[in-house]
C-alpha cells in the first residue's frame, strides 16, 4: 500500500500544483451552479413581479356593476374599457397581438335572468383571451377567480346557508398533520439525489480520462509501468487520488446548490438546517461509496480506451444512465424498500440519498449499500489491474 500512496500522492499533486485544474474541476461546478441557479431564481421573480404589476386591459359588454367593483376592488391593477369602442373583430386582434388582455360579454339580461332565475334560463358569459401571452392568461385567471366570488355570493344569496351542503374542516384547525422536516426533506430528496449522481459524475469525467488515457496517449504510463511497483497498487493509487477529487468537486457542487437555493425558491420557507450530525455523516458515507464506484468504472474506461476522446465518448452512456436513474426517483418522494435495490450499483446510492434526506433510513439497507459498493470497487480495481497488465491495451495506438 506504500506505492499505492505515493501513485496517490502524485495524481493528488498534478492536480492541486495546477491553478487551472483546480478552478475548472473544483471551483468551476459550483460557481456555474450558483451563478445559474440564481440567475434563474431572479429570472423567475421577475417574471411573476411583471405579471403581477401589468395593468390588465379588460373590455367588457354588459357587465354588471357588482362584478365592476368586485373588479376595482381586485389586487391586480385592471383597466376597464367599454366594448362598444372598436368593432368585435379590432378587440379580437388586439388580444392575439397581444395588446388587449381580456374581453368579457355579458348578456343584455344577465341580471334579470340572474334575478328570475326560476324562469330563466341560465346566462352564459362569454370571455376571449390570448393563452399565448402571458399577460392574458393572467388576466384570464383572474377574472376567472372574480366570476367565482360572485357566483358564490349570488348563491348565498337565494339560499343562505342553506347553499352550503357541508362544510369541510370550517372549525378544525388541526386537520393538518404534518411532520415538517420529513416534508422539508422530501423537497430536497426530490432533486439533490440526481444532481449529486451528476456532479459526482461529472467531476470524475473531468479528471479520470486525463489521468490514464492521457497519460497513455502521451507515452508516460510507460513510464509508471515499468518501475517495480504492482500494477494493483497502481490502481488502487490512481482510483483514491481521482476520488478525493471528484468528491471535492461535488462537495462543490453541493455549496453552489445550497448558496443558491434562496434565489431559486424566491422567498419560500425552507429550512436547510433540520439535518443532524448523523446525517451529514451518512451523507457522506454514501457520497464516499459511491464516488469510488463511478470513479472505478471511469478509471476502468480510461484505461481501456487509447485516448482521452475515446474515453470520453465511451464514458458518456453511463453519464446518461446516471441522469436517468436519478430522474426515474425524483417524483416518487420515497426510497424503495426492496433488498435487492441497494445492491444495485448507483441506483442504490440514489435511494439511500433519498432515505438519508427524508430521515427514513433503514440500517440494514445502508449496510447493503456501502458492502456492495465496496465489493464492486474490488471488482473494478481487479479489472483496471488486468488492464494495466496487458501490454495490448496499454501499449495499443
Amino acid at each position: 500500500m506504500k506505492n499505492a500512496m505515493t501513485i496517490f500522492k502524485k495524481e493528488f499533486y498534478r492536480v492541486m500544483s495546477d491553478r487551472r485544474l483546480i478552478f475548472t474541476a473544483i471551483l468551476l461546478p459550483g460557481l456555474a451552479i450558483y451563478v445559474m441557479y440564481s440567475f434563474m431564481g431572479n429570472a423567475i421573480g421577475n417574471e411573476v413581479e411583471d405579471i403581477q404589476e401589468h395593468t390588465i386591459i379588460l373590455y367588457q359588454e354588459n357587465m354588471p356593476d357588482d362584478i365592476t367593483t368586485l373588479v376595482n376592488n381586485s389586487e391586480y391593477d385592471i383597466e376597464i374599457h367599454d366594448f362598444n369602442e372598436m368593432s368585435f373583430d379590432d378587440i379580437k386582434d388586439r388580444i392575439l397581438q397581444g395588446q388587449i388582455d381580456l374581453l368579457v360579454r355579458f348578456p343584455a339580461d344577465f341580471e334579470t335572468s340572474i334575478e328570475n332565475y326560476e324562469t330563466s334560463e341560465v346566462p352564459e358569459v362569454y370571455t376571449y383571451y390570448n393563452p399565448g401571452e402571458k399577460y392574458s392568461s393572467n388576466a384570464y385567471g383572474v377574472f376567472g377567480g372574480i366570476l367565482r366570488t360572485y357566483r358564490n355570493s349570488v348563491s348565498l344569496d337565494r339560499f343562505g346557508d342553506d347553499v352550503y351542503v357541508f362544510y369541510t374542516d370550517l372549525t378544525n384547525e388541526d386537520h393538518v398533520i404534518m411532520d415538517e422536516e420529513k416534508a422539508t426533506g422530501q423537497g430536497f430528496a426530490s432533486l439533490m439525489p440526481m444532481l449529486i449522481i451528476m456532479f459526482l459524475f461529472s467531476g470524475a469525467m473531468s479528471i479520470g480520462p486525463d489521468s490514464i488515457a492521457g497519460e497513455k496517449e502521451r507515452g508516460t504510463i510507460a513510464t509508471l509501468l515499468v518501475t517495480p511497483i504492482k500494477r494493483s497498487e497502481l490502481a488502487i493509487g490512481k482510483v483514491i487520488s481521482l476520488s478525493l477529487i471528484a468528491l471535492m468537486s461535488a462537495a462543490s457542487s453541493f455549496v453552489g446548490i445550497m448558496l443558491s437555493l434562496p434565489r431559486l425558491m424566491q422567498g419560500q420557507e425552507l429550512d436547510t438546517n433540520i439535518y443532524g450530525l448523523s446525517e451529514y455523516l451518512m451523507l457522506f458515507g454514501v457520497l464516499l461509496a459511491t464516488v469510488l464506484v463511478i470513479v472505478g468504472l471511469v478509471s476502468m474506461i480510461s484505461a481501456y480506451a487509447k485516448s482521452i476522446k475515446e474515453a470520453s465518448m465511451l464514458i458518456l452512456p453511463l453519464y446518461f444512465v446516471s441522469i436517468i436513474v436519478g430522474v426515474s426517483t425524483m417524483f416518487s418522494g420515497e426510497a424503495s424498500a426492496n433488498l435487492w435495490v441497494y445492491l444495485v450499483p448507483i441506483y442504490s446510492s440514489v435511494n439511500m440519498l433519498i432515505s438519508v434526506l427524508t430521515f427514513e433510513v433503514v440500517p440494514l439497507h445502508f449496510l447493503l449499500m456501502v458492502v456492495s459498493s465496496v465489493l464492486y470497487v474490488g471488482i473494478l480495481i481487479y479489472i483496471i489491474n488486468k488492464l494495466f497488465q496487458s501490454e495490448k491495451v496499454m501499449f495499443s495506438k
